[in-house]
């Protein structure tokens, strides 16, 4: 195997392991690109057992959620999977640091395991929402809705984008009837004009209007003001 057939950011990474005293061959490979190099250098440094992701098969995202868990000595090979995207190996991983094992939903969203993982710890359950296809940003919002104690379900469905949710959230907590925009009818941004107008106890009778554009309902919502 002669230098030419590498690149020389992958003849430095080389370089660099001959210099630290490691077994190069590990990853002296042109298979490999020169990040995925590093992230199997960084193993060798650490001592780790490389073998688990020094594998063309593992992007250089994958292969750093990998090492990352052999570095916490977590059980790696709940997710060592050139399957599972690393977004979502980074969810489990990060589950697994907080002793939650998410393996078995690798095949969600990495969003979603996100949201389910941070639902868990913060002892919140989501299950029902997330058995009826809701996304990770529709999660999102009624996650926070649980968290701060306000009882969002009887105005969710799964025709509100997240951002939408957020609205109605933002008006539960503000203690407004949010029953005067939670609807389907209205854009995200007609509902935050009519949930400000509201929480300054303004007559959003007179602007309501699904005809009305958002920026139209804004300045009525002005000049009410």
């Amino acid at each position: 195997m002669t230098t030419t057939e590498f690149t020389t950011d992958q003849l430095k990474e080389i370089e660099e392991g001959r210099k630290a005293g490691i077994d190069v061959s590990v990853y002296e490979n042109p298979g490999y690109l020169a990040i995925q190099m590093h992230e199997i250098r960084l193993g060798l440094l650490e001592n780790l057992p490389v073998d688990i992701y020094a594998h063309p098969d593992f992007d250089w995202f994958q292969m750093e959620e990998i090492r990352k868990g052999l570095e916490m000595s977590l059980d790696v090979s709940k997710y060592a999977d050139p399957n599972i995207s690393f977004d979502r190996m980074r969810q489990i991983r990060k589950g697994l640091e907080a002793g939650i094992d998410l393996s078995d939903k690798k095949n969600m969203a990495a969003g979603v395991l996100q949201q389910l993982r941070k639902a868990t710890l913060e002892h919140l359950n989501l299950s029902v929402y997330i058995n009826n296809g809701f996304d990770e940003d529709q999660l999102h919002q009624i996650r926070l809705a649980k968290k701060n104690g306000v009882d969002i379900d009887s105005y969710v469905i799964p025709d509100f984008r997240g951002i939408s949710i957020r609205e109605i959230r933002l008006g539960l907590e503000h203690h407004i009837d949010v029953s005067v925009y939670a609807s389907r009818e209205y854009t995200w941004q007609q509902m935050r004009e009519i949930r400000l107008g509201l929480e300054k106890h303004l007559d959003v009778e007179q602007y309501k209007n699904v005809l009305y554009s958002w920026q139209q309902m804004r300045e009525i919502r002005y000049g009410l003001e």
